[in-house]
C-alpha cells in the first residue's frame, strides 16, 4: 500500500500519511472485512486518499498562481483590498482559523508544519483553511477586484 501511495504522490511523507489515514479510518470503523476483500479494499482506500491529496495540491497551486507578483497589481486598490481581507481575517474568523490562514498563506508554511507547530492534526488544519477560505469567498465574491 505504501508503494502504491508513493507512486501516486511521489512524496515519502505524504505517502506514509495517506496510508496511515486509511488505517486510522478503518480502525475507527466497526464493520469487519472479509479476508479475501481486505487487500483490494485497502488499496482502493489508499488510492482514493492519494487522489484527494493530488486534487488538494492542484487547488493550492492554482491559488499560488493567482497570488504571484505578476498576477497582483501593486496599486492602491490592491493594498486597500489586502487590508480589508486582513481585517476580515482578524475580526470575523476565529482566532485559530485566522492564525492558520496567515501561517499558510503569509508565512508559506505547509499543512504539516502548521500541524506540528500548533499541535493539531493535518485534517484540523485542512478544516480551518477550508472554512476560512469559504467565508472569505462568500464575503468578497461580489466585490470588484
Amino acid at each position: 500500500m505504501y508503494k502504491a501511495a508513493y507512486i501516486l504522490l511521489g512524496d515519502e511523507d505524504e505517502a506514509k500519511d495517506a496510508v496511515q489515514d486509511v488505517f486510522a479510518k478503518l480502525w475507527a470503523g466497526t464493520s469487519p472485512l472479509k479476508e479475501e476483500s481486505q487487500r483490494t479494499f485497502l488499496l482502493t482506500c489508499v488510492r482514493n486518499r492519494c487522489l484527494n491529496i493530488i486534487a488538494q495540491r492542484k487547488t493550492e497551486q492554482k491559488a499560488l498562481l493567482l497570488l504571484t507578483p505578476e498576477a497582483i497589481d501593486s496599486g492602491a486598490h490592491d493594498e486597500e483590498l489586502i487590508r480589508t481581507i486582513d481585517d476580515f481575517i482578524d475580526e470575523r474568523l476565529t482566532s485559530q482559523t485566522g492564525r492558520i490562514i496567515k501561517m499558510h498563506f503569509d508565512e508559506e508554511q505547509s499543512y504539516k508544519e502548521i500541524s506540528s507547530s500548533l499541535g493539531i492534526s493535518l485534517s484540523a488544519v485542512n478544516k480551518h483553511i477550508v472554512q476560512g477560505l469559504r467565508k472569505l469567498r462568500s464575503t468578497f465574491k461580489n466585490r470588484e477586484v
